[in-house]
């Protein structure tokens, strides 16, 4: 239901850009998801909660306060999209690598049916999780530059 800038262009085809939003709409995933959001800090967990509120999603997503490193997975097939500490703000660069270490060696106990997304500013993020990405996407978060390193079938 959003609308964009460049729907008001001089050049821009109102009906084009009908039709695609048509089309979007069909492609939309219409089945149940199951939604695990966790996190280790109980606050991070309530504002988590509050922004799902706000967003109208509440009631899809199941919250925990959980440590990610002993994550299991729920069903044979899922995706983990996870925003670890970069080791800039919240923890040391050595406290980080190490949780990478620990993501690395729990990633690796997943089904292969799992995707795993990471978003890290870290430049040796590969080597501390132990494994090079299967494919790799720059952006920014906020101002800091990082990359979203993507594992398993994605």
């Amino acid at each position: 239901m959003r609308t964009f800038s460049a729907q008001k262009w001089d050049g821009a085809d109102r009906r084009v850009w009908r039709e695609e939003a048509e089309r979007a709409r069909a492609l939309e995933y219409s089945g149940a998801y199951q939604i695990f959001a966790s996190d280790i800090d109980p606050k991070a967990v309530a504002l988590s909660r509050e922004n799902a509120k706000r967003a109208g999603v509440y009631d899809d997503i199941r919250f925990a306060v959980a440590d990610a490193r002993a994550f299991t997975p729920p069903t044979e097939h899922g995706i983990v999209v996870t925003n670890p500490p970069y080791g800039e703000r919240l923890l040391e660069r050595q406290e980080a690598e190490a949780l990478y270490r620990a993501f690395g060696q729990a990633w690796r106990t997943l089904p292969e049916g799992w995707r795993t997304l990471v978003l890290s500013s870290h430049t040796e993020f590969e080597r501390c999780f132990g494994r090079q990405a299967d494919r790799k996407r720059k952006l920014y978060n906020g101002m800091i530059k990082c990359d979203v390193f993507m594992y398993g079938n994605v």
